[in-house]
């Protein structure tokens, strides 16, 4: 199995068993109780980085990481922000740079047998992540990134290939750390933008004019000044497709008993566990989202040229928490869906279209096809 297939099926097998709410959880579906959930007021940052720890304990026993999403240590956290600034700033300083890469994983991805279409975005992604913002210095298509097949149940040999990718061994101690939050919700975005883009001819002049011109100007500004822009049909996939439906939160409650106890006995009562999740696909496609004729469920780039906006999105969460490449990732991945139209033109390549879009199963049936 190639690298890219093992690192797909390790992060869905434990997130496809949190696909349905466990029993008792309680489930907030509106834009003010997720607020709610996620920012709480007067919690400390300790608490913040504890209640979305413990539901992560699952990736800490499948992938061994240490990062700030499965650790509730405040100095883990800070390190991986600093960490995690200064390569987005790095990478925002040069967009044209990035732009190169992604045109140039495209090309690799490429191949004149047909392929599932989630594969081949799964891989042009991981190329582009890898190199435009963790390691710019590597080659691809020097030896060491050759996709050799490794047995499903050897994570060592996982790391061991990753590390040839990325060799810097102070800087990503576990190459997992960095790859799994950026690549596994990066190349999500990129499937779905393209899935709905891709024939449509004014979209795909707004993708393309970004290519020729990578810059944050170009992202934002609207196609013949009354289209949607490149970053309205981002914002538009983000809000009907989130690459991640649902947020988890553990808050712990401690019994009333414990303030009548001595604290070397209140200590040993363990607190009652409350399941908490944000169910940011249903808020984001609530009846605050109907645009003119364009109901909720609908993809239709032109909501987000309306003034007042409906309200904020929540796919990269709410508070202190908030994910953070926010400001990067919509332009990131629209560089990589501009990249793919570039070369996915209908003429040489083409996209075959399956049932659905989305989600565990929504790939079913969707093939890149080259006709030419």
């Amino acid at each position: 199995m190639h690298i890219r297939g093992y690192l797909f099926l390790l992060l869905v097998i434990p997130c496809t068993q949190c696909s349905f709410f466990p029993p008792q959880a309680i489930v907030h579906n509106t834009h003010q109780s997720i607020r709610d959930l996620l920012d709480p007021p007067g919690l400390s940052l300790d608490t913040l980085l504890r209640s979305r720890a413990s539901p992560n304990a699952r990736l800490v026993r499948a992938f061994h990481l240490s990062n700030t999403f499965v650790s509730p240590d405040p100095t883990i956290h800070a390190n991986f922000l600093r960490k995690t600034g200064s390569l987005l700033r790095a990478a925002k300083d040069d967009w044209a740079g990035f732009n190169g890469v992604a045109q140039q994983a495209v090309e690799l991805a490429l191949s004149d047998q047909p392929t599932s279409f989630d594969t081949f975005v799964r891989s042009a992604t991981l190329y582009t992540t890898i190199v435009g913002l963790l390691d710019p210095h590597v080659d691809m298509t020097s030896p060491r990134v050759e996709r050799s097949h490794i047995p499903e149940h050897h994570l060592e040999m996982l790391n061991e290939r990753l590390r040839r990718l990325i060799p810097d061994q102070d800087a990503y101690p576990n190459p997992l750390d960095f790859v799994i939050p950026t690549w596994e919700t990066l190349w999500r975005v990129v499937a779905v933008t393209l899935a709905y883009v891709h024939t449509n001819a004014e979209a795909r002049r707004a993708f393309l004019n970004l290519t020729d011109h990578p810059d944050p100007k170009q992202f934002r500004m609207t196609l013949d000044g009354t289209l949607p822009s490149v970053e309205n049909y981002m914002s538009e996939s983000l809000r009907l497709h989130p690459p991640v439906r649902h947020i988890t939160r553990h808050i712990f409650r401690h019994s009333l008993l414990t303030t009548f106890l001595p604290d070397i006995i209140a200590s040993r009562i363990p607190p009652r566990i409350e399941t908490h999740i944000a169910d940011i696909e249903s808020a984001q496609r609530s009846a605050l989202w109907e645009f003119d004729s364009s109901p909720p469920e609908a993809f239709d780039a032109a909501r987000f040229m309306r003034e007042p906006k409906a309200c904020e999105l929540l796919t990269f969460g709410a508070g202190r928490l908030k994910c953070a490449a926010m400001n990067w990732a919509p332009m990131a991945a629209a560089l990589i869906v501009g990249a793919i139209l570039n070369r996915v033109d209908g003429v040489v390549y083409d996209i075959e279209r399956g049932e659905r879009v989305g989600e565990r199963t929504g790939w079913d049936g969707w093939t890149l096809r080259k006709v030419a």
